[in-house]
């Protein structure tokens, strides 16, 4: 009887040494089965339990045998907390909504972030544990708003432009075109362009004014009838070198009025022209004294 007393007590040391603690549990002198992580017993059994899994809001973390989840913390948004991603097989705390830091460790509610300031940036982003840092603008840089990521620099005034208004931890630097500029480019524009119309005036009025001449002096002439060629001009220009130095103008236009083919007419293109006589004065004639000649004129 001794002997069998101790044979059982050998026979359960070596079932609970083999009944693993986390995955199993014992019953009835038994290592029974557990449910896992997220699920809870909804019938048991030893062998082969019926789990179920855990509703919304609930958890289980571990390998259990029992019939009830745990709850996952409520998150107040009075507190300023929100849910995370809620799992059912760990614990999950609430979190701060956006902007806001736990006020301790536990997170049993949150409060907002700094506001930094214009003129200043943001030097450290906040966490849900930590507040977020500020600090001021470098000299050079601005920024108009409130808790801004960076500072801009002020703008560059180029060589046309002065400084109108000048920057600041908070403001653009503003530029302006210089008033001198503004003064003189209008002048010297002016001036320009009244020089470029009183030559073209001058050149228009001159030219209009010696064709003007020669059509009055062929219309006195011969009344617009008569037409000069370039041969005219010629013969005109070689009868002009001819003629002694010391002759007055007066003979000169004496011989035009008797001889009026020697005016110069217009052509189409506005040119004088002057019909060719030459061959009238290469005909041959007998010698005559000087007197006769100013006489045939």
């Amino acid at each position: 009887m001794h002997l069998k007393c101790v044979f059982i007590l050998l026979v359960l040391s070596v079932v609970a040494e083999s009944c693993d603690t986390e995955t199993h549990y014992m019953m009835d002198e038994k290592c029974c089965k557990m449910c896992e992580p997220g699920k809870k017993v909804k019938y048991r059994n030893c062998e082969e339990p019926l789990c179920q899994e855990c509703e919304e809001g609930e958890y289980q973390n571990r390998y259990n045998n029992m019939s009830q989840c745990k709850r996952q913390p409520s998150c107040d948004i009075n507190l300023n907390l929100e849910k995370g991603s809620q799992s059912k097989t760990e614990y999950t705390p609430c979190k701060c909504i956006a902007d806001h830091h736990c006020v301790n460790q536990e997170c049993v509610a949150c409060t907002r972030n700094t506001i930094c300031r214009a003129g200043e940036k943001i030097s450290r982003n906040g966490t849900q544990m930590e507040d977020l840092a500020c600090e001021a603008c470098p000299a050079g840089t601005f920024s108009n708003q409130e808790s801004a990521l960076f500072c801009q620099p002020w703008t560059e005034c180029s060589s046309v432009s002065v400084e109108i208004n000048p920057g600041s931890s908070t403001s653009d630097r503003i530029c302006g075109l210089n008033r001198k500029l503004l003064i003189v480019t209008p002048v010297v524009v002016i001036a320009v362009l009244f020089i470029i119309g009183l030559s073209g005036y001058f050149y228009i009025k001159g030219r209009t004014g010696s064709i003007s001449f020669v059509r009055k002096l062929q219309a006195h002439v011969w009344g617009n009838n008569h037409i000069l060629t370039p041969t005219d001009i010629v013969h005109v220009e070689n009868a002009q070198e001819q003629q002694p130095r010391n002759q007055p103008q007066e003979d000169t236009e004496d011989l035009l009025k008797l001889d009026p083919s020697l005016v110069p007419g217009i052509s189409e293109n506005g040119m004088p022209v002057i019909q060719d006589h030459s061959k009238s004065f290469l005909i041959s004639e007998t010698e005559t004294e000087p007197e006769s000649i100013s006489d045939h004129f």
